[in-house]
């Protein structure tokens, strides 16, 4: 009787764990939408539990490496804002060409007053996007670093890809150009 009820547990436990395994996606994606709920609800360290499970359990998930990077940027410290950079430079090794977090990650670079880099990652997303939007955004990481000229050549490009794209005019016209 005993030799049954441990050949039912291990059959249990080996069910799960193959359970688990296949369905850890699936359960990634759970986590994600939980703490969406909290989210909505303002429970900013909840949601980022479920979002760092989420992203334990997928390691490969763009949407929790971007709700964490929403996270950060709502609650503006130098501590989550560093660490979701670190988060989200981790990631990019293995995505380096995935618009949305580079994005992400240069919002928090600026929140950061780390310019430089913000330029270096809008400059990027703009070039994969084309848009006129992300041309404009490196235009202002270049100017907040000092680089007037590159700050420019952003802006024109912007308006080069969209005729008259207002923030990259009004932008040009501050300079007077």
């Amino acid at each position: 009787m005993l030799r049954t009820a441990l050949g039912r547990v291990f059959l249990a436990v080996v069910s799960l764990a193959v359970a688990f395994l296949l369905f850890r996606g699936q359960i990634a994606d759970a986590l994600i939408v939980r703490g969406d709920d909290l989210l909505i609800r303002n429970a900013y360290g909840a949601a980022e539990q479920r979002y760092a499970r989420a992203l334990w359990l997928s390691p490969d998930s763009a949407a929790a490496v971007d709700r964490l990077s929403f996270v950060a940027l709502q609650l503006r410290t130098t501590k989550s804002l560093r660490a979701e950079t670190a988060l989200a430079s981790n990631y990019l090794r293995s995505h380096p060409f995935d618009e949305t977090i580079l994005a992400d990650r240069a919002l928090c670079y600026l929140k950061l007053g780390d310019y430089r880099s913000a330029y270096r990652d809008f400059a990027r997303v703009a070039i994969l996007s084309h848009d006129p939007q992300q041309y404009a955004f490196a235009g202002w990481a270049a100017r907040r670093s000092g680089n007037v000229k590159q700050a420019v050549a952003e802006w024109t490009r912007a308006l080069e890809i969209h005729r008259g794209y207002k923030p990259a005019a009004d932008a040009l016209s501050l300079l007077g150009r």
